[in-house]
């Protein structure tokens, strides 16, 4: 139900953690405070971290830095376990080890995800002989300004704030009205209009199946139209300006945006092979009688109607895909009878030309390190069996833009009228 903390400080001084972690408090950041003892079982994970106040020595082992650096690269794999983009501050009487540890964890993290950047803040700076904090205004105001020098990730993070309070918004409109004045019992209020959140996304018959899948969908385009319409509030926009370039910056290679075009367009998480959007490969049935499954053989279906001229047969640089077209209504009500799909061939990269008018082709994909493109071709369609189609292990998925795309391309190739035109 609660959100992992993204903010969290660790040390074994539990008056230097204290104060760290009061000066936070104060200057209104949340963070966890961790006094670590030598026993990792005591620290949950935190998968949605994004800066890490840590210090270097956690264990007594003299100025044996090698070993301070395994025991906080063990707490990331082994308990944090950060699974998205994180920075550490590396709260230290040792700020110049700052380079060794970020090297150090760049070579041996195994399993999570590595720390965008490790920076120094020298407790020296900040602590009085006892071990308190001299001045936490200027403790803050250093935070900020080590910071600030990151800010593309700092402006990252601040969109996924932006995103979450969007998500708080749309939990409040929904909670809102199962709080009218002549309610008697909210609870109830609130389960009834969830039910009838899920039953107008999925129909009654399926809500059963996945109530949250169900509700997920009727929330999704209240969600969608908050991010849509945020914007930069003046003054408070300095993160942005610092973080994205004004002018023209060096054009992408093929390499970024086939990466970049990935990241937005192709699902490759995929676990069911009838989502709407899957790309299985073709099934043995099909492709085993290719010719008279489609009326034409593969070297004349890749050259004439997938415009590939230099195909080949049984060569793992091409292959023969379907990808799952069904109408977003049906597919949210799991109507019952054969998928729609459509015939395409994955290709490399490469000059397109004149493609014929029923033939829609992908923007460069990564896929599997190598930059790829997919064609989908609106005279091959195929109808094949739920069971059947969910035999085929999916290879990813086409995100919900970039499938639009494609079934408006596929539709509307398949209801252009037609006329006689004579000429003179």
């Amino acid at each position: 139900m609660f959100a992992s903390p993204r903010v969290v400080a660790i040390d074994d001084d539990l008056h230097h953690l204290n104060g760290l972690v009061n000066s936070l408090h104060r200057g209104g950041v949340a963070c966890l405070p961790i006094h670590f003892m030598g026993d990792p079982s005591v620290i949950k994970p935190c998968p949605n971290v994004r800066i890490i106040f840590a210090d270097l020595h956690l264990i007594n082992s003299g100025s044996d830095h090698a070993a301070q650096f395994t025991t906080l690269g063990g707490l990331l794999e082994g308990t944090i376990g950060p699974c998205g983009p994180y920075f550490i501050l590396l709260w230290t009487q040792y700020p110049k080890q700052a380079a060794a540890l970020e090297k150090f964890l760049d070579e041996r993290l195994d399993g999570v995800t590595k720390p965008y950047a490790i920076i120094p803040l020298a407790k020296a700076d900040h602590l009085d002989d006892r071990g308190r904090v001299r001045d936490e205004e200027a403790l803050m105001a250093r935070i900020i300004s080590l910071t600030n020098d990151l800010p593309q990730i700092g402006a990252l993070f601040d969109w996924e704030t932006r995103v979450l309070r969007a998500a708080g918004d749309t939990v409040t409109s929904v909670l809102s009205l199962a709080s009218t004045p002549d309610s008697a019992d909210r609870t109830a209020d609130a389960g009834r209009i969830l039910s009838q959140l899920g039953i107008a996304a999925v129909g009654k018959e399926h809500v059963e199946d996945d109530r949250f899948r169900a509700v997920n969908e009727a929330l999704l385009p209240i969600l969608a139209d908050r991010v849509a319409s945020l914007r930069s509030v003046e003054g408070d926009d300095s993160v942005w300006r610092a973080a994205v370039a004004s002018e023209a910056s060096q054009p992408l290679s093929l390499e970024e945006s086939a990466c970049l075009n990935r990241m937005v367009h192709v699902d490759t998480a995929v676990t069911s092979g009838v989502e709407r959007g899957n790309v299985i490969p073709l099934p043995p049935r099909l492709g085993q009688s290719f010719e008279e499954s489609f009326g034409i053989d593969q070297i004349t279906a890749a050259g004439k109607q997938f415009h590939c001229r230099d195909f080949v047969t049984d060569n793992e640089r091409f292959r023969w895909v379907l990808v799952q077209t069904q109408a977003a209504c049906d597919y949210a009500q799991s109507r019952p009878g054969p998928v729609p799909c459509y015939l395409g061939l994955e290709l490399p990269n490469g000059r397109s030309g004149s493609l014929p008018a029923a033939l829609w082709t992908s923007p460069a994909l990564d896929l599997n390190g190598d930059v790829r493109l997919l064609r989908v071709s609106a005279a091959f369609p195929v109808s094949i069996g739920p069971a059947e189609f969910d035999q085929g292990k999916p290879i990813y998925r086409l995100r919900e833009q970039i499938l639009n795309d494609l079934i408006y391309h596929l539709h509307s190739h398949g209801a252009r009228p037609g006329f006689l035109s004579f000429r003179a």
